[in-house]
């Protein structure tokens, strides 16, 4: 949703509160960003020095909470000075890309794939995630929505135009593969060569720069080169690029595979607050393994599996109409443990899914009560997780 200027400045004081400088200091260069705030030269200078010695604090595993604290008090009190402007009315709900029944097919060799007729469309300032096993068409669904390939059949179109001027249409995707291509020289050579391309020249070319480094945390790394950073921090340049476009349809393929469970989480709240730019807001759609952590950050969910789309909607509406519920469970037993016990349930189903057993009960069965019949017996449980709200059930090839 669209933030206010007063909802900034609540989210940054409530973030200084619990100590979370990580949050306060990518917020305050948000605030900055929308609200024009980097034409008063004091803040502008001030939250880029929160930033700066924040992420130096956090690299070195020391944290100066009194001197970030104090900082962060002068930026807000010289923030509550400034006349407050009006809040322009959000377009959040603007489509940025719509599909009706697109698909793809390839017949290469002996290989036969097809992508089969799919229909979606892609909001301003939400997340959607494209799930499914490997080989099953995300990357092909991916590059369709990007134009780096052409549909076989169906339409599309973008920012609510039926009638495309494609060139002036794909300057405003991004679309960042799996494997990006080497790049060579400097970090921040290469930030503003590829502003210059874009049109972004002069003293707003230094700004942009500026903003994005210090905004995505890459301001430390900016004179290094590509053998010089790790692969998650090359995502995080790749994404610094994308976003030199000020597109309004960011498209991500696999872009947490290399990362660990903090920078993941990082990276989709990131994705979550820039697409949610009261100045240039985006679509985002990205696709991952990661299923967890994308039905937690995500609005929308496409799951594909051998090509056709299982399920196409908000996360939070999917299995509405389920007629079981299913948990996931792990430890050191088997189905035969299991089944006497909670047969007492009713009709239960139990699956193995290779690393943890999933239960399927009936709807009037929740966690707690599923819990109580287990430990009543002592089996040792190290892993429990209600997956009756999840896409997660479509993995399994049983359901």
């Amino acid at each position: 949703m669209f933030v206010s200027y007063n909802e900034y400045l609540t989210e940054i004081s409530n973030s200084l509160q619990h100590a979370d400088y990580s949050l306060a200091s990518r917020r305050m260069l948000d605030f900055l960003y929308d609200y024009n705030l980097d034409q008063h030269a004091e803040i502008k200078a001030l939250s880029f020095d929160i930033r700066n010695r924040y992420l130096q604090q956090s690299q070195n595993q020391e944290t100066d909470a009194n001197s970030l604290q104090q900082l962060c008090e002068q930026w807000l009190q010289k923030v509550n000075q400034l006349p407050i402007p009006m809040d322009k009315e959000s377009d959040l709900q603007h489509l940025v890309y719509h599909a009706e029944d697109l698909s793809k097919e390839y017949n290469s060799g002996s290989r036969h794939f097809k992508l089969h007729p799919v229909s979606l469309n892609i909001k301003l300032g939400e997340l959607t995630a494209v799930v499914g096993e490997n080989g099953n068409g995300k990357t092909t669904l991916l590059r369709l929505m990007a134009g780096e390939l052409a549909p076989t059949s169906g339409k599309a179109s973008y920012f609510g135009n039926k009638k495309n001027n494609w060139y002036e249409t794909k300057g405003k995707i991004a679309y960042i593969p799996q494997r990006p291509d080497r790049w060579y020289g400097t970090l921040i050579d290469n930030l503003h060569f590829f502003c210059t391309i874009k049109g972004i020249v002069g003293t707003e070319n230094e700004d942009h720069v500026n903003y994005i480094l210090h905004r995505l945390g890459l301001y430390q790394f900016r004179n290094l080169k590509w053998t010089e950073i790790s692969s998650g921090y090359r995502l995080r340049f790749e994404l610094a690029k994308a976003l030199m476009m000020r597109p309004r349809l960011l498209v991500l393929d696999e872009p947490l595979a290399n990362l660990d469970i903090n920078a993941q989480q990082l990276l989709l709240q990131d994705l979550k607050y820039l697409s949610q730019s009261s100045k240039h807001p985006m679509g985002v759609v990205l696709s991952s393994q990661q299923l967890h952590e994308l039905e937690r950050n995500c609005k929308n969910i496409v799951f594909i599996k051998q090509g056709k789309t299982i399920y196409s909607g908000e996360q939070q509406s999917f299995a509405a109409d389920r007629t079981h519920n299913a948990f996931e469970v792990g430890g050191n037993f088997s189905i035969a443990d299991l089944q006497n016990h909670l047969n007492t349930l009713g009709d239960i189903k139990i699956i193995d899914s290779g690393t943890v057993l999933i239960i399927n009960t009936p709807l009037s069965v929740d966690s707690v009560q599923l819990l109580k019949v287990i430990t009543a017996q002592n089996l040792p449980i190290n892993y429990f997780r209600d997956i009756s709200k999840s896409t997660r059930q479509l993995f399994q090839k049983d359901i």
